[in-house]
């Protein structure tokens, strides 16, 4: 074929123009809108600069949702009461009903409650009164399960929240649904610090877990989007680093001041880092090229090439079959008894890992003498747990780490049925399986990331989040709830555990697929193509010493039936 010559006019002002030009931006558009996701961020490497930086940007989120949640732990520390009258301590309940003997010395104040009958007055011996919440709301004989409903409402609200935000980030986009919740987030804890009433608390809580939850989630599904395959195993590093620091931070705030208002305050107000999102964050590219969002695109690549100084040939990015813009929801989610085995099967073992994960990190204060100390050994036993999930991710498959890790944990946890006396061994099976929750937790929010297609990721994600924020609410009550025998809590969380292995073992492996792009995809093997063959060919090409690719390269610029596109920094290769 001969190539085209350019026909060159002058516009009014004396400007010149091609004709040609015009065809050649069409075709441009033309090759944005049948790009491979995967092969699209795969073109700048596995480990480009922009694609790390928007994922650390993201995963960094972590430290202010583990320091919203920890923090009740320290605003509202368990109360050490007793009941005096005339020098003397009367037996009471939790809710401060007097239980003593109906025949004994004082049986007439049976049945009464502490500090309202008879000169009685109740005493909190264990710290001063105005640090705590309880005390200062009037709640220090309510029930346990209305004084733990600061982190109930904070997870129920994010039940409720998180399917209906997450639909409007697979519609929307991931960054205006993240960067928004952020804000709030971070308005509803500085907000919270200063509530009159425990009412206005929870109310203020509970905008707090929706927003906190929402951008978590939304921000692990746009985490996978962001980087390549292989740079996934990283994910983990800042994931965990971000989590453990927020721990630590809740922790040093709690040195800092005695007031529990101070504490909730300082511990919220390093959250307004949302504000600095709203400027550097990115769109995932993976929702530009499903929704088709050219002009945003465009965008991408132009700042995406001067950070990376890079300008990749997207012409080798090209998907076999291109998918038309899609807005999938619940209807088609529906009708595919795949997509609802694999949210079962990840929802259930999200639970159960939240659920151990949580009890324990709420338990900790049992495991030692100074709530303090005991906290900080809950909290450093996750920075050697999550380090070690990166040699693992990336010698392992995702599947095989997440069933291996429940299988120890589901032995720990019965480990710490046999030495429930035997203290120091009690406290070694318990990190044990907080060490093997950690990882789990750090591995499987990716690997159910790479099940679910891109059309409905988030959504997915969300619903996942029910049953994970099922487990959340019941963790913290595990410690007021009586059984006998003991050790039976154990072994029913340990039945789950196992049980949780058994469905990971039927879900598949996701290390070294491409991400399913919609529905329809997770049934058609060809969408769902292996990359490995991509990226040894994208090295090969891109190798000085072979000798093939010299050849190529030199026929390729002598051949007039090839020329080159430009569109700003982007470049396209295209027959003329």
């Amino acid at each position: 074929m001969k190539r085209r010559k350019k026909l060159v006019s002058s516009g009014k002002n004396g400007s010149k123009y091609t004709g040609i030009q015009t065809e050649d931006v069409i075709d441009s558009e033309r090759h944005l809108k049948k790009l491979d996701p995967d092969k699209f961020v795969q073109s700048y490497g596995n480990y480009g600069k922009y694609q790390i930086l928007t994922y650390v940007l993201v995963q960094t989120l972590n430290f202010f949702y583990s320091s919203s949640i920890y923090v009740m732990s320290y605003v509202q520390l368990g109360l050490d009461k007793k009941c005096v009258l005339n020098n003397e301590t009367l037996p009471m309940s939790q809710t401060c009903e007097i239980e003593t003997e109906p025949k004994g010395k004082f049986g007439e104040l049976k049945g009464g409650y502490c500090g309202i009958i008879n000169e009685t007055k109740m005493q909190i011996t264990n710290h001063n009164a105005h640090t705590n919440l309880l005390v200062e709301f009037d709640l220090s004989c309510s029930h346990w399960f209305f004084q733990e409903f600061g982190l109930t409402i904070f997870t129920i609200a994010a039940i409720i929240a998180v399917p209906f935000m997450s639909m409007l980030a697979d519609r929307y986009g991931r960054k205006p649904v993240i960067v928004s919740t952020a804000i709030l987030a971070f308005l509803g804890n500085v907000a919270a610090s200063f509530s009159p009433n425990f009412g206005v608390f929870l109310v203020l809580r509970a905008l707090v877990g929706a927003c906190s939850d929402t951008y978590l989630s939304v921000g692990s599904v746009a985490t996978c989007e962001y980087i390549s395959e292989k740079a996934r195993a990283w994910i983990t590093v800042v994931y965990n680093v971000a989590w453990t620091l927020g721990m630590i931070w809740t922790l040093m705030v709690t040195l800092m001041t005695d007031d529990w208002r101070w504490r909730y305050f300082i511990a919220g107000f390093p959250g307004v880092y949302a504000f600095f999102l709203w400027c550097f964050l990115p769109e995932s590219p993976h929702w530009l090229i499903v929704k088709n969002r050219t002009e945003r695109l465009k965008k991408y690549i132009k700042t995406a090439n001067r950070i990376n100084k890079k300008t990749p040939d997207f012409s080798e990015c090209q998907q076999s079959s291109h998918h038309e813009e899609k807005h999938e929801s619940f209807k088609a989610m529906l009708g595919s008894k795949k997509l609802i085995w694999i949210l079962f099967a990840n929802g259930f073992i999200e639970m159960v890992i939240s659920l151990v994960y949580f009890a324990i990190s709420f338990l900790s204060v049992e495991l030692g003498d100074d709530h303090i100390q005991a906290f900080l050994y809950s909290s450093l036993v996750e920075i050697p747990a999550g380090l070690a999930v990166l040699p693992l991710m990336i010698v392992m498959g995702r599947k095989t780490i997440v069933i291996w890790c429940l299988v120890f944990q589901t032995l720990a946890l019965i480990g710490v049925t046999v030495f429930l006396d035997v203290y120091s061994l009690k406290l070694g099976m318990m990190l044990i399986a907080k060490v093997m929750a950690t990882i789990i937790y750090s591995v499987h929010p990716i690997w159910a990331n790479e099940q679910f297609p891109t059309s409905v990721r988030s959504l997915c994600f969300s619903l996942m989040n029910i049953p994970q924020s099922m487990g959340i609410i019941m963790s913290p009550y595990l410690k007021h709830i009586a059984l006998s025998p003991n050790w039976l809590p154990f072994v029913v969380i340990a039945l789950f555990s196992f049980i949780s292995a058994t469905l990971a073992f039927m879900l598949n492996e996701t290390k070294n697929t491409k991400l399913p792009t919609d529905v329809e995809s997770l049934s058609n093997p060809g969408e769902a193509a292996d990359l490995s063959a991509y990226r040894n060919s994208s090295s090969s090409t891109s190798s000085p010493r072979s000798p093939k690719n010299k050849s190529k390269k030199k026929k390729t610029s002598s051949n007039e039936n090839i020329t080159t596109k430009s569109l700003g920094t982007v470049t396209f290769s295209g027959e003329q």
